[in-house]
C-alpha cells in the first residue's frame, strides 16, 4: 500500500507541477485581479457600491468573496511581487505564482489528511486517504483549471477534525476561517455540530458547541475588523450577498436542475422535431423562464427544501455517529446534497465533498466505492465545459451519445447522491447513543 501510495503521490506532483503556466480566465481571472488591488491597496479596500469591480490589464471583477480570501489572495500578490523585483504583470508568471499556491495548499490539504487518518485509523489507511485525494481525478482538475476551493477545503475539514477530536475551540476558529473564505464553509456546520456533541471527554455536548461559537463569533469579528475599520461594512455584505441572487438553475453543475434545464430546452426545440428535442444541447436557464415554463413557486425555493430535507434525512440518521469516518462521510453527504440538489450551483462546489470522502472511505471503506464513482463524474463535470485548457472537451466527445453528455451526467450524479445516502444509512444502521456507550 505504501509503494502505490508514494507511486501515485509522485504522479500527482508531476502532473500539478506540468500544469502550473496554464492559465484559465474563465476561472482565475478574479484570482489576478482581486489578488494585484489586495497586494497593492490592501484587502479591505476592495469593497465598494453595488456593481463595483476592480480593474487590472482588461479584467474587470466583481469583489464577491468574503474578506479571508481577499487576504489569502493579499499574501498571494505580495509573494509575486517579492519575487518578480516588484512587478504585477498578468502574464505566465503570475500564473505560476497563483496556481503554485493552489498546488502548495493541496500539498498541505493532502498532509493533514494523512496526518489525521494516521492518528485515528492507522498508517495503512493514512497512506490510502493521502493518496486518494492527492491523485484524484477530480483533485486534478480542479487544480488544473486553477480553482480557489483548496483555500476553504483546509479550514473546513480541519474543523471537522478538530470536532471530532472534541477541541471546540479550534473547531470554532476554522470554521468561521472556512466560512470567510468561501460561504460553502456553512456546509460542514452540521457535522462540526454533530461531531462536537458527540465528542468523547469533559463537559456536555451543549457546553463544546457554546464554546464553538464563541469563538467563531471571535474569529469572524478579527477577520472582518479592517473591513469594519474603514467603513466598509455594508459594502462587504452586499458584495458577499451577491452570490446567493444568481438567476439561474445550474451554473454548469450537472445536477438536477441541469436535467430540468434540458428538459426546458428540448420542449422548446420540439417545434423543430422530435429528433431537434432530443437532441437539444442543455444550457444556463434562468429562474424566470423555468417559472414562465411551469415551474412554481420559485426554482430556488424549491432547492432549498429539498436541500433542507436531505440534511434533515442525514442529520437523523448519523445522529449517534461517534468517529470521524461517518462524521466526515456525513459532512461530505451534506455537501454532495447541495451539489445535486440547489439552484444555482458551480461546477466546482463539489469540491469540499472529496477530501471528506477520503477521509470516509478511508475510516470506512464501505464509502470507497461511491467515493471513487463521484470523483470520476465530478472530473468529468469540469472537463466536459473546460476541457484542461478552459477550451472545453473535444467536439467527439460532445457526439459520442445520441443526447447531450451532460445531462447523462447529471442522471449520473443524482444516483450516486442516492447510492451516498444508501451508505451512509447502511453505516449508520445501528449506532448507540452517545450516552449509552
Amino acid at each position: 500500500m505504501r509503494v502505490l501510495a508514494v507511486t501515485a503521490l509522485i504522479a500527482g506532483a508531476l502532473l500539478r507541477i506540468a500544469i502550473l503556466p496554464i492559465g484559465v480566465p474563465a476561472v482565475d481571472d478574479s484570482w489576478r485581479a482581486w489578488s494585484y488591488h489586495a497586494a497593492t491597496r490592501g484587502p479591505w479596500n476592495l469593497y465598494g457600491p453595488r456593481g463595483h469591480t476592480v480593474r487590472f490589464g482588461e479584467i474587470e471583477a466583481p469583489v464577491v468573496y468574503p474578506p479571508l480570501a481577499l487576504d489569502e489572495l493579499a499574501i498571494v500578490g505580495r509573494v509575486h511581487m517579492a519575487t518578480h523585483d516588484g512587478r504585477f504583470e498578468n502574464d505566465v508568471a503570475l500564473t505560476r505564482s497563483i496556481k503554485g499556491a493552489i498546488v502548495l495548499l493541496d500539498a498541505l490539504l493532502a498532509a493533514l489528511l494523512f496526518l489525521t487518518v494516521r492518528r485515528v485509523g492507522g498508517p495503512v489507511a493514512a497512506w490510502w486517504a493521502a493518496a486518494a485525494y492527492w491523485a484524484n481525478p477530480a483533485a486534478l482538475m480542479i487544480t488544473t483549471l486553477g480553482y480557489f476551493d483548496v483555500f476553504l477545503a483546509i479550514p473546513a475539514v480541519g474543523a471537522v477534525v478538530a470536532a471530532s477530536s472534541g477541541r471546540p475551540w479550534l473547531a470554532g476558529g476554522l470554521f468561521a476561517a472556512a466560512v470567510l473564505t468561501k460561504p460553502q464553509g456553512l456546509f460542514v456546520g452540521p457535522a462540526v455540530a454533530l461531531a462536537l456533541w458527540n465528542a468523547k471527554g469533559p463537559g456536555t455536548g451543549a457546553t463544546r458547541l457554546r464554546g464553538a461559537a464563541w469563538t467563531s463569533a471571535l474569529v469572524a469579528a478579527m477577520i472582518a475588523a479592517p473591513v469594519v475599520a474603514v467603513g466598509k461594512t455594508y459594502q462587504m455584505l452586499r458584495s458577499i450577498a451577491v452570490l446567493a441572487g444568481h438567476d439561474m438553475l445550474s451554473a454548469l453543475a450537472f445536477n438536477l436542475w441541469w436535467i430540468v434545464s434540458y428538459l426546458l430546452v428540448a420542449a422548446a426545440a420540439r417545434g423543430d422535431g422530435l429528433r431537434a428535442g432530443l437532441t437539444a444541447r442543455s444550457e444556463i436557464v434562468t429562474h424566470a423562464y423555468a417559472m414562465a415554463h411551469g415551474f412554481f413557486p420559485h426554482p430556488r425555493v424549491i432547492g432549498l427544501l429539498l436541500v433542507a430535507a436531505a440534511v434533515l434525512w442525514a442529520l437523523n440518521v448519523a445522529r449517534d455517529a461517534p468517529d470521524l469516518g461517518l462524521q466526515s462521510a456525513f459532512a461530505a453527504f451534506v455537501v454532495v446534497a447541495y451539489f445535486t440538489l440547489s439552484v444555482q450551483v458551480h461546477e466546482n462546489h463539489f469540491f469540499l465533498a472529496v477530501p471528506l470522502l477520503a477521509i470516509a472511505a478511508a475510516l470506512r471503506p464501505a464509502f470507497a466505492p461511491v467515493f471513487a464513482a463521484l470523483s470520476v463524474t465530478f472530473a468529468l463535470n469540469l472537463y466536459l465545459p473546460f476541457g484542461v485548457r478552459g477550451d472545453g472537451a473535444p467536439p467527439a466527445v460532445w457526439s459520442a451519445l445520441a443526447i447531450d453528455p451532460s445531462v447523462v451526467l447529471a442522471a449520473i450524479t443524482c444516483a450516486l447522491c442516492a447510492w451516498l445516502a444508501a451508505v451512509l444509512a447502511r453505516e449508520c444502521a445501528g449506532l448507540v447513543p452517545p450516552g449509552d456507550r
